[in-house]
């Protein structure tokens, strides 16, 4: 990373439209006088060291960026047990102008929550003999993301899997020696969210006691209280969901199929018997401090289920509000024909707000609950035609980079990018372009962008931490982070923004 003046400088011009931003809508707004006299009071210091910080709408403060000499992160070489986080920070030059930078703890730092992160599930290809799992997520770790999605199954590196975990459990598969799963949850991630459970695709009938052929209960129960008792006091929050539910109530991939009322029936017990476990497991255990394990249930016909209306059976409609007890989190797949303008706010806020609608109130956890478990712009579709929305990889990287500004501005936990690498390919073998890092392990524009986000955002935390001894809240975050994506997208000259949303932090 450059050192603290030349970083400065190159974001001088996001500093300033983020300042423009906020006094357009009225935040930190000032008199003549008052803005002359703080003109005044930092007309030595290079304007572009002056950071603009929302607690809250309508309540902005100037600070002083503190100049250091940063190398932060962690470095995990393939196939090591443990990552190393390195921190060689050091004050740089400064003058009598500047006050003496608060202690920063620069593990705090790096796991603050930067909300967008991305996934492997199925990939098509890797570049190491590592399990592909572990490869994408030491990759992503190292690129400063938070936050990985997987999919919790009993798969060698080889891709075959441990005969005698057949029908063994979720926690027998999480903790078995071969597999990757004990080395990813050690890894300084700050949310891991991943699937438990071979939910069926259409054409298969379920069962709620055979998933992976186990008693989800006692599974799901089990899985939760290993994952506190190993990683009490870490701060490590782990979401465990399941692939998109919308499928696995029809018999085709039809978007317009009604869904069989069976597996409606079945995927209400599903989901019911899985969060009672999560709930139980937490209050069975109330001795664990600092460690978070919620349930989620994930929704792909989010705008299908707006336009056929409240009797038209699907994840959002019927079966989030039926589960008793309340679910925790709610995500929602959406991309592509669902984001069709440049600033995609408008139809991703509709469609957040409309699972938000329908997912009872539920005390003790923390909101807004539903979020992005997968987002993307495929560059191909299945009868290898060029893609409508993000045709080329610069478009794809502006697609991506407004889409992940919108569920920032939102609110939304997490805004995750399927995937890391591709896994579908069209019907002439060609990759469609689901990716971070492409078939030639190359790391695309996008994925390029995100990483300079992630050590933007660093940055913008590390000088919030310098100058008023805490970090900022969630809100002057998502503030800032909204303004940044739209700049790193390329494509700024559109007339409105992403309105960002106080949910009261």
């Amino acid at each position: 990373m450059p050192a603290g003046g030349l970083a400065a400088r190159r974001l001088a011009p996001v500093l300033a439209l983020i300042a423009l931003c906020c006094l357009r809508s009225g935040y930190g707004a000032t008199t003549a006088p008052q803005a002359a006299a703080a003109s005044k009071k930092v007309s030595a210091l290079d304007a572009a060291n002056v950071l603009q910080v929302c607690s809250k709408p309508g309540q902005c403060t100037k600070i002083v960026r503190y100049p250091l000499k940063v190398r932060i992160g962690f470095e995990c070489p393939p196939f090591a047990k443990q990552c190393t986080f390195y921190n060689t920070t050091q004050p740089a030059s400064t003058s009598s102008r500047v006050a003496a930078a608060k202690p920063v703890n620069e593990l705090q730092v790096f796991q603050y929550p930067k909300i967008v992160g991305s996934q492997v599930a199925m990939p098509l290809y890797q570049f190491t003999s590592e399990h592909n799992v572990l490869e994408a997520a030491r990759r992503l770790l190292q690129s400063g993301s938070t936050s990985f999605k997987f999919d919790l199954k009993n798969q060698r590196a080889n891709g075959k899997p441990i005969k005698e975990l057949d029908k063994k459990g979720w926690l027998s598969i999480a903790t078995h020696g071969e597999l990757p799963y004990v080395t990813l949850f050690d890894m300084p991630f700050r949310h891991f969210l991943f699937w438990a459970g071979r939910t069926p695709a259409p054409g298969r009938n379920i069962t709620w006691t055979d998933i992976d052929g186990i008693d989800v209960y006692k599974e799901m129960y089990r899985l939760v209280v290993w994952l506190l008792k190993r990683y009490n006091n870490s701060g490590k929050t782990f979401y465990i969901g399941h692939w998109e539910g919308d499928w696995c109530l029809r018999d085709t991939y039809n978007k317009s199929a009604p869904a069989n009322p069976k597996k409606v029936q079945t995927m209400i017990k599903l989901l019911t018997d899985k969060q009672r476990a999560v709930d139980a497991a937490k209050k069975d255990n109330p001795w664990a401090k600092n460690v978070f394990v919620w349930h989620y249930a994930e929704a792909n016909l989010v705008e299908q289920s707006m336009k056929q209306g409240p009797g038209w059976a699907s994840m959002v409609n019927t079966v989030i509000g039926a589960v008793r007890p309340v679910i925790d989190y709610v995500s929602i797949s959406v991309g592509g024909d669902s984001l069709r303008e440049v600033n995609p706010a408008p139809a991703l806020h509709k469609a957040m707000d409309f699972a938000n609608q329908k997912l009872p109130a539920k005390p003790g956890v923390p909101g807004p609950r539903v979020f992005a478990g997968e987002f993307y712009f495929d560059m191909r579709n299945r009868d290898d035609n060029i893609a409508i929305y993000a045709p080329t990889p610069e478009l794809q990287k502006q697609r991506g980079c407004w889409a992940a500004a919108a569920g920032v501005a939102w609110g939304a936990p997490h805004m995750l990018w399927w995937a890391f690498y591709d896994n579908e390919q069209t019907r002439s073998g060609a990759y469609r372009g689901y990716w971070l890092v492409d078939n030639g392990n190359r790391d695309t524009p996008l994925f390029r962008a995100y990483q300079q986000y992630f050590s933007d955002a660093q940055e913008f935390v590390r000088s919030v931490m310098a100058a008023t001894g805490k970090p900022p809240s969630d809100y002057g975050f998502r503030v800032w982070a909204t303004e940044r994506l739209i700049q790193l997208s390329g494509k700024t000259d559109v007339p409105t923004r992403p309105a960002v949303r106080y949910w009261g932090s």
